[in-house]
C-alpha cells in the first residue's frame, strides 16, 4: 500500500473502531467518502478492500459496506427443571435450538441445577427450561431478576413468559376433528405432572364440549410404549363403541399406537383417525404420516433471545414481564381423515 493510501485508511480505520458496535452500521457510499476525504473513486475503493481484508468492513453484493460488529462474549444462566426426562424429544430439541443460537449469538451458557443456584450470574437472565413447582420459582426468583420460563404460570406476572398454548391446543383439535366429521373420540393422554398434557387434556374437554363431541380419556406414559399398551383399550373402544378417532398428547403415544393396532390389524386412517402434538422429525417419516401440530422450538429459542437483546437495547424492565404466546401450526399429513358424508 502506498504513502497516500495508508494515510486514508489509517483515518478510515480510526473512524471505524469508535462506530463499531454490536451490529451491523452501513458505512457511508463511496461517493460520500469521496468527497468527504477529497480522494478519487479507485483509491476510495482501494482502501475499502484493505479494511475488508482485514475484517473491519464487510462488503454485501447490492447492498453496500457495513462496519462488521464487534464479538462481544456475553452470557447467560440456564436452569432445566428437574422433571424433564433425558429422552423428551421436545425438550431435547429446545436445547439443541438454545446451544445452535447461542453459539451463533456469541453467548455463553453458564448450566446451573437446583443445587447449584449461587453459582450463576445473577445480574444476567436466566432462562427457564421446563415447568418448576412453585417452591422451586420463588428460590430463582430471590436469587435473579431477570427470568424468561419457556412455560406458562398463570399465576406468575413478574417475569417473562414464551410459550405455545396447550389448552389452546387441545381446544382447536376438537375443532378439526369435529370439523372432519368426527363425533366420538379418545384422548390418550399422560399423567397430570405434565403440564403441556395436563393443559392440552383441559383443553379438549372443554373442545369437546363446544363442540358436541363424545370422548373418553386414556391414560399412560407419555412415550412410544404408552401409546403402544393403549392399543387393545383402543381398538375395543373402535370396535364395540364406534369411537371414530384418537387424539393424542404427544406424537410418541401417536406413533406406539399406530404400530400396535396395525400388529391388531386395524388400519389407521380407514378405521381410526389420529391426530397428535409435536411434529418430531419421525412424523414425516412414519408410515403413515402423522397428523400433528407442530411447536417450532426454534421459534421460541428466537424469540427469547430477541426479548433479551430488545431489553438491553432499552434497559427496560417491562420486557421481562411480558407473555409471548406463540401459534402452533397443524402439518396435514395421513393419519386424519374426513368421515363419509362429510364435505370436503
Amino acid at each position: 500500500m502506498n504513502r497516500e493510501n495508508k494515510e486514508i485508511a489509517d483515518m478510515l480505520r480510526q473512524e471505524v473502531k469508535k462506530l463499531q458496535s454490536d451490529r451491523l452500521i452501513r458505512l457511508e457510499s463511496e461517493r460520500k467518502l469521496e468527497q468527504r476525504l477529497q480522494v478519487g473513486r479507485q483509491r476510495i475503493r482501494e482502501v475499502i478492500n484493505q479494511l475488508v481484508s482485514e475484517g473491519l468492513l464487510i462488503k454485501y453484493e447490492g447492498k453496500g459496506t457495513y462496519i462488521a460488529p464487534l464479538i462481544r462474549n456475553k452470557f447467560i444462566n440456564l436452569i432445566c427443571s428437574p422433571s424433564i426426562k433425558l429422552n423428551d424429544p421436545f425438550y431435547n430439541r429446545m436445547l439443541m435450538e438454545l446451544t445452535s443460537c447461542a453459539a451463533k449469538n456469541s453467548v455463553n451458557i453458564i448450566p446451573l441445577t437446583m443445587d447449584s443456584l449461587e453459582n450463576g450470574e445473577r445480574n444476567l437472565p436466566v432462562l427457564l427450561i421446563g415447568k418448576f413447582e412453585e417452591h422451586m420459582l420463588q428460590r430463582i426468583k430471590a436469587l435473579y431478576r431477570h427470568i424468561i420460563s419457556f412455560e406458562n404460570y398463570p399465576d406468575h406476572d413478574d417475569f417473562a413468559q414464551i410459550y405455545f398454548d396447550h389448552f389452546k391446543i387441545g381446544i382447536n383439535a376438537t375443532k378439526v376433528l369435529a370439523g372432519y366429521g368426527h363425533k366420538k373420540v379418545i384422548h390418550i393422554t399422560g399423567p397430570d405432572t405434565y403440564a403441556s398434557a395436563l393443559y392440552r387434556k383441559n383443553g379438549f374437554i372443554r373442545g369437546a364440549g363446544k363442540n358436541g363431541l363424545e370422548y373418553v380419556i386414556l391414560e399412560s406414559k407419555m412415550n412410544f410404549r404408552g401409546g403402544y399398551a393403549l392399543a387393545e383399550q383402543v381398538k375395543e373402544l373402535v370396535k364395540q363403541q364406534k369411537f371414530t378417532a384418537v387424539f393424542a398428547a404427544n406424537d410418541w403415544m401417536a406413533v406406539g399406537l399406530i404400530q400396535a393396532l396395525r400388529a391388531e390389524e386395524m388400519a389407521v386412517p380407514d378405521q381410526v383417525s389420529v391426530l397428535s402434538v409435536d411434529n418430531i422429525p419421525l412424523a414425516g417419516q412414519f408410515a403413515p404420516g402423522l397428523t400433528t401440530y407442530s411447536l417450532d422450538a426454534e421459534m421460541m429459542i428466537t424469540e427469547g433471545f430477541m426479548l433479551m437483546d430488545t431489553a438491553e437495547e432499552n434497559g427496560g424492565e417491562e420486557n421481562f414481564r411480558r407473555r409471548i404466546i406463540l401459534q402452533p401450526v397443524l402439518i396435514t399429513r395421513d393419519t386424519l381423515k374426513k368421515r363419509e358424508g362429510v364435505q370436503q
